[in-house]
């Protein structure tokens, strides 16, 4: 079994809080333990989660926003094809909306080892109030410490000034992000937001390019990094 598997297994067995499992309301959601997963990158995406990751969540997705969080791309790609993947952090007076999925304990450990934590990301903690209004206790992903932020990519301007470089993910990437935003129904407001980011260099669809042929990490079910 995957080492990374097995210590997430662990970690649910001697703390669940940590690993994210609650114990729900009765009236809204399954018998036995689940995980509120709070997606903000590709898995908004259904055909990501139910198809390439092969996760079926347990009940009706539903748009949300984490207040006082932010959307980045902080988690260093595979190659300059893939430089950046989107994670989520803690900033007073930003929101970051996202898709609110209910899984079972097997489903998110399967999530998280595909995600590559606790190298690549970290399991988050957060509040996240549903379109609807509802109040949720959720988890989302967030940098992992095993590996340094895109972020160190900056420039030094000046002995005392330094630049950080914030970098941009594929286009490929980002129109997954664009996708899935429209079809869980986020905000219109947010949608145009993930419109107006710019790709990185050089990964922007050329004008009457012939389709491509998916990576081999792309076919892979539960890649890692999509």
């Amino acid at each position: 079994m995957d080492p990374t598997v097995v210590l997430l297994i662990l970690t649910a067995a001697v703390n669940p809080a940590m690993a994210g499992f609650v114990k729900p309301p009765p009236s809204t959601t399954p018998g036995g333990f689940v995980v509120e997963y709070f997606a903000i990158g590709s898995n908004m995406k259904e055909e990501v989660m139910t198809k390439r990751r092969r996760i079926t969540p347990v009940a009706p997705a539903r748009p949300a926003v984490a207040p006082n969080h932010e959307l980045t791309f902080d988690v260093p790609g595979l190659s300059v094809l893939e430089p950046a993947f989107a994670a989520i952090k803690p900033n007073e007076g930003r929101e970051c909306h996202g898709v609110l999925y209910t899984l079972t304990p097997a489903d998110w450990l399967r999530l998280l080892a595909s995600e590559g934590v606790p190298l690549a990301y970290r399991p988050v903690p957060l509040t996240v109030e549903c379109y609807d209004g509802r109040r949720v206790e959720a988890m989302s992903l967030g940098v992992g410490a095993g590996i340094p932020t895109a972020q160190f990519r900056g420039t030094r301007k000046g002995v005392d000034d330094v630049a950080e470089i914030q970098p941009r993910p594929s286009q490929r990437y980002l129109n997954l992000l664009r996708e899935g935003a429209r079809e869980s129904g986020l905000a219109a407001t947010w949608v145009e937001y993930l419109e107006g980011l710019q790709p990185a260099p050089g990964s922007a669809d050329a004008p009457n390019s012939r389709p491509q042929t998916k990576r081999n990490y792309e076919q892979r079910p539960g890649a890692t990094f999509i």
